[in-house]
């Protein structure tokens, strides 16, 4: 009787680490934690890579979805905190990192941070990464090994990118870039590069003052480039392109067609280097 005792929770043990289910809230977390884990490890993603997270309403399956989730992992600083807050289990990642590296949000975002701290490099490596890392650790204890790898492959792989846009920006510290919206910000402002991001408020139009101001910022600095994520309108980033006589370029906080976070920042490179040179 003992032995059945010991072999019962030895398979309820096992049979949760095999059966575990993952929800990510938006992909590039979900590229990370596709890196990390074995493939007996159930990971889903919430919020398709084409879609704005900001606006996102989840349906009546993604609430099953996500009660059923040993493990939510998800951004926080008010990106998707507002349909999460009925759930115990959710790592909400920008809050890992310090607030004293935060950037202060714009007037149409809810939270006080800029909320896009996957884009930045440097909060990858050091923090986001490694979060991730633990959590699942602190679940599955047996796969420790395989987390602790795995998220060394994906760290070196993100530094070796790294090491390719530092060598193609590190002279624009007093360049500007525009934006539809200010989701590359960290990883621009590491390079001492400003952003002039378009967007007013979700889903609301700039106005024509607005607009105006930034064509007018730009002719009296040194432009990179214009960019639009896939997920936004183009509008108003034509009018600025055909103002300033320079071709606009797809530049995607999610990761739309990457397979691998490394990917999603090799995408952001070459989009960058076709601002600066050309095809």
């Amino acid at each position: 009787m003992k032995k059945l005792v010991v072999f019962l929770i030895f398979f309820i043990f096992v049979s949760k680490a095999f059966f575990m289910n993952i929800v990510v809230t938006i992909n590039p977390y979900y590229l990370i934690v596709k890196e990390l884990v074995p493939s007996n490890v159930n990971a889903s993603l919430l919020i398709k890579p084409g879609s704005n997270p900001h606006t996102f309403s989840p349906t009546v399956s993604d609430v099953k979805n996500l009660s059923k989730a040993d493990l939510i992992i998800a951004n926080g600083l008010e990106l998707d905190n507002a349909y999460l807050k009925n759930y115990k289990n959710v790592l909400y990642l920008g809050e890992k990192i310090p607030s004293k590296y935060l950037s202060p949000s714009d007037e149409h975002d809810e939270g006080l941070y800029n909320p896009h701290v996957w884009l930045s490099i440097d909060f990858l490596v050091n923090y986001i990464i490694p979060s991730i890392r633990d959590q699942l650790i602190k679940i599955d204890k047996a796969n420790a090994k395989l987390y602790t790898l795995n998220a060394e492959k994906v760290i070196l792989s993100i530094k070796e990118v790294s090491k390719k846009v530092e060598q193609l920006i590190k002279d624009k510290s007093d360049y500007v870039v525009i934006l539809e919206h200010p989701s590359y910000l960290y990883f621009f402002k590491k390079y001492g590069i400003k952003v002039l991001a378009i967007e007013e408020g979700h889903g609301k139009e700039p106005t024509a003052k607005k607009i105006k101001s930034i064509i007018d910022t730009a002719r009296k600095s040194k432009l990179l480039g214009i960019f639009v994520g896939p997920q936004f309108k183009t509008e108003s980033i034509k009018v600025i392109s055909k103002e300033l006589k320079k071709e606009y370029k797809i530049l995607d906080p999610l990761g739309y067609n990457a397979k691998t976070i490394s990917e999603l920042f090799e995408s952001a490179y070459n989009s960058i280097k076709e601002a600066i040179y050309g095809k």
